[in-house]
């Protein structure tokens, strides 16, 4: 035995001998143009979907319903009829299969559909779909970019290899920016699988998630796929059955995602202590350049205890515009708890109280706020208790507040044994503050058609500011040197060299361009960015610059132009400075290299100056001075419209944000 065992590693050696020998061949390769032999076009998708009619489309989906051995659903033929292809070939609104119960050989047929049209809504919710179905649609929608929303909500016989093949649909489907999967219980083999594909390179925006099991595990495998999310705007976890400890994957899905813009964890139980990790989470934004916009905490078992939290997040919060509590057992005293943190709040649009068991002293408190805040939009305060006391609070603050255009009321009288008329003083008081927001809402249209025709202003006053300025730009004129006359009338030194002049002027004629001056030609108009300031240390003695600008700058025409030089508005670098007076200045702030220095030095201490020489530099330090001062205000003026376009937008933006997230507050209550 030993000695086979033995034999077979001489064996081995040798082979291995033998290898080592061949790998000394050489090896070639076909040239260049004798590797590609040929190339073919990649298939195109929407090839059939050119130049398309509906009767073609029609019956290209009764061809397939007859091939797949189908019968066409008439619910989708009324929608093919009602397509007209010869109007526009852009994305049509929605094909919708909803409660069609659909097979894979359904889902087929739908290719044809697919290869001609793209929806921007595809909607299958309870359409039946299995998993050889699902994946069949999958396969589809990733390859025709068939939508740009996808709703498969209810569906809940997909199985694992149905969400493998959904994950590589968000990944590599860019046009696909939404998908509801509501009421589709997700179990822990399944859920890895779907949010792969929500780490790098997603470009999902919204994502429906209620009713779908993301409690415990997997809402922690979905936060840690989140951390590196980039695209995703919108959360909706509602009716997952979240506990309290859910509440940390939350306050660490918002400390890892500032990207975030609503969170919706309605009909939960994260109750005091989840609402608590919560705001941590939105306390820790306070310092970056975005974060969470949206919250929504419908009754999710908080009571006023929890108001502490709330009120110290919304203290330091830049970003949260919405913020729904609505039925929860806040009361009159957690309206108290919260109170500091909204009058310190700068940010805060939508505040949802709805049944929060609000007394009238809770509405003093809301009144306060109302009359200190100046930016609320919105009030909703329904199925509360408030009365008369609190009615009178509201209308008094709202005298004073000019932004609330919207406060939600019970319209019916509350019953108050201790009066008499309460009645009549409600109904008075009622249409009282009904007036007061009307006004609010007159103000606020008057106020936003003011701002759009002044920003219209601001902008052609910009673009006449801005062509004015490029005919009015400088051009760049080096110079003539001034000889300094010695005794003997020429110009010459003491060693009988040359001489230059010991001021600051100097021709571009003795300076190399390479790294003295960088000129460019009288017919190009000469920025600040084109001048290049620098010292050609084989000049001479005395070497320096001093850039004069002309009074007027004549064009190609003859016609003289005024001289303007733009003044640099960053900070000054040490190869930089800013153009003035160059004769009175400081040269030791300049970061002027040693040598440099010494040049100065030399300059100073030669006895000749020229007086010629030195009134040209000063007239020249005096234009500068005054083309300088002309162009700064000639700046402001083209800047002044870009910093009322920054004060117009956040405006446009809020009340552009604003019907989506009005939903935030009315639609919680359909779920409870």
């Amino acid at each position: 035995m030993t000695e086979t065992i033995e034999v077979m590693a001489d064996d081995l050696l040798n082979n291995d001998c033998n290898v080592t020998r061949s790998s000394s061949r050489k090896v070639t390769f076909p040239t260049d143009e004798s590797i590609v032999s040929g190339y073919m076009d990649p298939p195109d998708p929407w090839g059939k979907g050119y130049n398309c009619t509906t009767e073609e489309l029609v019956c290209a989906y009764k061809a397939a319903c007859d091939a797949n051995g189908v019968q066409p659903h008439r619910h989708l033929l009324e929608q093919l009829q009602g397509i007209d292809l010869s109007v526009c070939n852009d994305r049509y609104e929605m094909l919708s299969c909803r409660n069609l119960r659909l097979d894979s050989r359904q889902v087929e047929a739908l290719e044809e559909i697919f290869k001609r049209v793209q929806f921007k809504t595809l909607d299958f919710e309870s359409s039946g779909l299995d998993e050889d179905s699902a994946i069949a649609l999958f396969d589809m929608i990733e390859y025709y970019e068939s939508c740009c929303k996808l709703n498969i909500a209810h569906n809940t016989r997909i199985g694992l290899r149905g969400w493998q093949m959904c994950s590589r649909m968000l990944k590599k489907t860019p046009c696909l920016q939404t998908i509801d999967l509501h009421g589709i219980p997700l179990s822990e083999q399944s859920i890895p699988a779907l949010v792969r594909s929500l780490r790098i390179g997603s470009t999902l925006v919204t994502l429906h998630l209620e009713h779908s099991n993301i409690t415990g595990r997997n809402l922690l495998i979905l936060v840690t796929a989140l951390r590196i999310n980039e695209s995703l705007r919108e959360l909706l976890l509602a009716d997952n059955k979240m506990t309290s400890s859910d509440g940390q994957h939350l306050a660490s899905l918002l400390r890892n995602t500032p990207t975030l813009q609503m969170l919706d964890v309605r009909n939960n139980a994260l109750q005091d202590t989840g609402c608590a990790y919560i705001c941590e989470g939105l306390y820790e934004q306070q310092g970056g350049e975005c974060g969470l916009a949206a919250l929504v905490l419908w009754h999710n078992q908080i009571s006023h205890e929890a108001m502490p939290a709330v009120s110290a997040a919304l203290a330091v919060n830049r970003h949260l515009q919405t913020l729904n509590l609505g039925h929860n057992l806040i009361g009159s005293e957690g309206v108290h708890l919260l109170r500091e943190g909204l009058l310190r709040n700068r940010t805060l649009l939508r505040l949802g109280l709805q049944w929060c068991r609000i007394a009238c002293e809770g509405a003093v408190a809301l009144a306060e706020c109302l009359a200190e805040s100046p930016q609320l939009l919105r009030l909703d305060l329904r199925d509360n208790q408030i009365r008369t006391a609190g009615l009178i609070a509201l209308k008094l603050a709202l005298s004073v507040n000019k932004s609330l255009t919207r406060l939600d009321l019970d319209k019916d009288i509350k019953k108050e044994p201790s009066m008499k008329d309460y009645a009549e003083q409600q109904g008075a008081l009622l249409e009282a503050i009904g007036a007061l927001l009307q006004r609010n809402r007159a103000q606020a249209r008057d106020k936003e058609l003011r701002q759009l025709d002044e920003q219209q202003r601001l902008m052609e006053r910009e673009e006449e500011t801005s062509s004015q300025d490029s005919l009015q730009r400088p051009r760049f004129v080096p110079p003539q040197p001034s000889p300094i006359a010695t005794d003997d009338g020429d110009a010459s030194n003491d060693d009988g060299a040359p001489s230059r002049p010991a001021d600051l002027s100097v021709s571009t004629a003795e300076v190399s361009a390479p790294f003295a001056c960088v000129t460019s030609p009288t017919d190009r108009v000469l920025g600040v960015e084109d001048i290049v300031v620098g010292f050609n240390a084989a000049a001479g003695a005395n070497a320096s610059l001093l850039l004069v600008a002309p009074a007027a700058a004549t064009n190609s025409d003859g016609d003289a132009g005024a001289s303007a030089l733009a003044t640099p508005q960053h900070p000054l670098s040490n190869d930089q400075f800013e153009i003035g007076s160059v004769g009175d200045a400081d040269l030791s702030s300049l970061n002027i290299p040693e040598s440099t220095a010494q040049l100065q030095d030399e300059s100073a201490d030669q006895p000749h100056q020229n007086e010629s020489t030195t009134q040209l530099q000063d007239d020249s330090t005096a234009q500068l001075q005054d083309e300088s001062i002309a162009q700064s205000h000639q700046d402001e003026s083209i800047a002044q419209p870009h910093q009322d376009e920054s004060i117009a937008q956040p405006l446009q933006d809020a009340s552009a944000a604003q019907p989506h997230q009005e939903e935030l507050i009315d639609s919680a209550q359909v779920h409870s």
